[in-house]
């Protein structure tokens, strides 16, 4: 509730009933609270910006309305306003609390190899993480790289923050011995029902090659990978097996079918901008929008927010300014002849085209038109050639 709030009171008269009401305020998602109906009145609170759109849904459906209560940032602004002692000392420690939670003071090496330890420790002292490093300037995906490539012994390495702990999980590539992680491996699973036509895999083990057919959820490549080395010693065939994790790299590339919908009813309530524009700025302070204006604007509004923190010494603070542009909007009935309809039903389809289907090649394009009383549906089914896989992390049991 950036421009606060309002409670109202809406009565139905003469109708005695609300059931029109609450399909409406469902149907334009009002984002309405504490709504109750008690001895035919509703209460409720609502946005101050939405309730010009309040008021119009009222005088469609002939409610009548009483504002009981106004509320909002402009109570917290009074009352920091008359302490700015309070602001300056809140100010210096939360600085204070927010630079010394951002420094390493600890790390947690989860490995029982004594070796091991100290090389992961070497390599974070020679990476430039040790007691003291400002945490959000370590890059951990190139940390754990390094740690891979040069502690001898693992195969996997993950690093998470837990406050102003570093926490690194390792797992030793010697036997099978398995460790959770918080950065987690992952396999290259079908997302679509297809044929594989081509492979490039950068890591992980291919498990369906050119030519198979796939169905969604298969894995493709996976990031477990199980190597064997056999030796014969006294004339009998030793095995040694070996397991080793990694992130599944790669395109995997198919032809498969994808059907979509598009429908259009006949007459709908559509939304449209009505021009006007305006900005407003707030002083955001933790979870307090604090407005820097003295007048909100009547009517309905989209807003979009940008957030700009404020910075002391070159550290970012729990604060700053939200900049909020207002865009002014309003509805009206739109009624479509079936040929409209229809041509907007398949406009949205060539929308969907050049959005969701522009990195694929369409080898076939089959569509169907079906019209009802109350709309129009086109159903298209495509062929598409193009990656059909996605990356899907999976848990290492310890």
């Amino acid at each position: 509730m950036i421009f606060g709030y309002k409670d109202y009171i809406i009565s139905s008269g003469s109708s005695g009933s609300f059931t029109k009401f609450y399909r409406a305020v469902t149907a334009e998602k009002l984002p309405v609270r504490n709504m109750r109906e008690k001895d035919n009145i509703i209460t409720l609170r609502l946005s101050a910006e939405y309730c010009g759109q309040l008021k119009e849904l009222c005088g469609r459906l002939g409610l009548e309305y009483e504002i009981k209560k106004t509320g909002g940032p402009f109570k917290i602004f009074g009352f920091f306003r008359r302490r700015p002692g309070f602001i300056a000392g809140g100010v210096i420690a939360l600085a204070a609390c927010i630079y010394f939670s951002n420094i390493v003071v600890r790390f947690d090496i989860l490995c029982d190899n004594k070796e091991i330890y100290e090389n992961v420790m070497n390599v974070l002292k020679a990476e430039g993480i040790e007691t003291g490093t400002y945490i959000p300037n370590i890059n951990l995906v190139v940390t754990e790289r390094a740690l891979k490539q040069q502690v001898e012994g693992i195969s996997w390495a993950g690093i998470t923050r837990k406050g102003n702990s570093l926490i690194v999980d390792v797992i030793e590539t010697e036997g099978d011995a398995e460790r959770e992680q918080n950065r987690y491996p992952s396999n290259l699973v079908a997302c679509e029902d297809g044929i594989i036509e081509k492979v490039e895999v950068q890591d992980g083990q291919l498990k369906l090659g050119v030519g198979c057919g796939v169905t969604k959820g298969d894995i493709v490549v996976s990031g477990e990978i199980i190597t064997e080395k056999s030796q014969w010693i006294d004339g009998k065939e030793n095995v040694e097996t070996k397991t080793s994790y990694a992130r599944a790299k790669g395109k995997i590339y198919g032809t498969f079918e994808r059907t979509m919908v598009f429908d259009q009813p006949l007459s709908e309530r559509t939304e449209f901008d009505t021009g006007e524009k305006e900005d407003k700025r707030f002083f955001s302070f933790y979870s307090a929008d604090i407005p820097l204006f003295l007048t909100k604007p009547e009517g309905s509004w989209k807003s979009t927010q940008s957030y700009t923190p404020i910075s002391l010494f070159g550290i970012e603070m729990p604060f700053g300014i939200t900049n909020c542009e207002l865009t002014e909007y309003d509805f009206k009935t739109s009624t479509y002849s079936q040929q409209e309809a229809l041509d907007i039903a398949h406009d949205k389809a060539y929308i969907y085209e050049k959005n969701f289907l522009s990195g694929y090649e369409i080898k076939d394009r089959q569509a169907k038109d079906e019209i009802t009383d109350e709309g129009v549906k086109t159903t298209v089914t495509y062929t598409l050639y193009g990656e059909m896989c996605r990356e899907v992390e999976f848990f290492i049991k310890k």
